[in-house]
């Protein structure tokens, strides 16, 4: 138990084990914190969390607890509820204008009405609970917008020093620059791109970085965050009923934590004996990218086991321009266990259905109309086929991109 927080690791959890070799990683009693292995060569791949499933109780989620309403599927235990109550259980509506328009049931999850303002909340509060819980002082990360804000959101209401934030050049005094400053963040500036910047931090911080004293809470380097962004397939789960899954759930993808997490939960369902794939279709996952930086598309369309990196031309869905993935085979291993696909969109479609959400009143950011815009491009190409169900995953709403720039063909 972590002094003054509460703050307790689940005793339910069987091991952690490489994402990748499936070895499993010695967690030295939780007495620091977990990053990336040390079976593969340096930096390591991601570290994944299992569960005693036979000891788990998955009860009915509760306002009164947001996320933690998992609790028994999450690595930590005890917080507050002013922590995180007010995170996850975000609702599932259907879009019915889109729904009539293609003849198909268009469904969304409004991931928005988080408190930061993103699905970014779910993994930066279990990520830096469970951080916390294994001796972690403080947490830092690279960001190109609401990672950062969520982690020093989260970082403020455990009474930690100000999260360490590093952003590309170019973001300074931008909304999410003084958002992170908001939640008591040290916003620092280097380089183009958030892989640059990355770089930089783990330079700058390498001695606390070493010591257990700070954890990088970049996309994958720690476990937490996984497990928080997979509450969004318990949700899915709880809502919709193992008979009525979606076929189809569509997901913005940067480093693709939520793709991967929520597939992590079905499987954890199916293990749990809530799901049964014998008689239950499994919603086939959908990678959505943008043209400009498309690796995990190029990718999966070149039959690759792992993500390989690409050069980034530069997006206006900021949370889409990851050049590369620490996780892309479990992306990859995602997308193929579900029969899914990986969908590149141009910026003219993301900026056309970022004006087609206004106009039916959907709150979406450029990387929710992404998402749109792959679905059109699934049902044009007959992938998608009449009758079925489509989950659009909408992880953040309209306020950031309207206001931290003039967008191109608005005014």
């Amino acid at each position: 138990m972590t002094k003054d927080t509460g703050l307790q690791i689940n005793p339910k959890i069987k091991r952690l084990v490489c994402s990748a070799s499936g070895q499993e990683v010695e967690t030295a009693g939780f007495r620091r914190p977990i990053g990336l292995c040390s079976c593969c060569p340096p930096p390591g791949k991601p570290v994944v969390v299992e569960y005693v499933l036979d000891q788990v109780e998955l009860g009915e989620p509760a306002r009164e607890k947001g996320v933690w309403s998992f609790s028994e599927l999450l690595p930590v235990v005890g917080p507050e509820p002013s922590f995180a109550s007010d995170v996850g259980l975000t609702a599932i509506v259907e879009l019915e204008p889109w729904s009539r328009e293609a003849g198909i049931t268009v469904l969304a999850k409004n991931e928005g009405t988080n408190p930061s303002g993103s699905f970014k909340d779910r993994g930066l509060a279990v990520g830096v609970a469970f951080g916390t819980a294994c001796g972690a002082q403080r947490f830092c990360l690279p960001t190109q917008g609401n990672a950062g804000v969520a982690a020093s959101l989260f970082s403020a209401r455990l009474g930690l020093p100000g999260c360490l934030v590093y952003m590309p050049e170019g973001y300074e005094d931008g909304l999410y620059h003084r958002e992170a400053r908001y939640f008591g963040a040290e916003v620092r500036f280097h380089g183009s791109n958030i892989a640059a910047a990355g770089r930089k931090m783990r330079e700058d911080a390498a001695a606390e970085l070493a010591s257990g004293a700070y954890v990088d809470m970049s996309t994958f380097f720690e476990p937490g965050r996984l497990e928080g962004k997979k509450t969004m397939g318990l949700e899915i789960f709880q809502q919709c009923g193992a008979d009525n899954l979606p076929d189809w759930i569509l997901y913005p993808t940067g480093g693709g934590t939520g793709l991967v997490g929520i597939w992590k939960a079905f499987q954890e369902l199916i293990g749990l004996g809530k799901i049964d794939p014998a008689r239950h279709r499994l919603p086939r996952m959908v990678a959505v990218q943008g043209k400009n930086c498309a690796p995990v598309v190029e990718s999966f369309q070149a039959g690759l086991e792992d993500v390989r990196p690409v050069e980034s031309e530069g997006t206006i869905a900021d949370g889409l321009d990851v050049p590369g993935a620490i996780m892309g085979h479990g992306i990859l291993r995602t997308i193929r266990e579900s029969a899914g696909t990986a969908v590149a969109v141009s910026e003219e479609e993301i900026l056309a259905r970022f004006a087609d959400c206004g106009r039916i009143g959907v709150a979406a950011s450029f990387e929710s109309a992404a998402v749109v815009a792959a679905l059109h491009r699934l049902l044009a190409n007959g992938a998608v086929a009449h009758g079925e169900r489509a989950l659009l995953l909408l992880t953040a709403g309209h306020l950031i991109p309207l206001g931290q720039r003039r967008v191109p063909g608005w005014d």
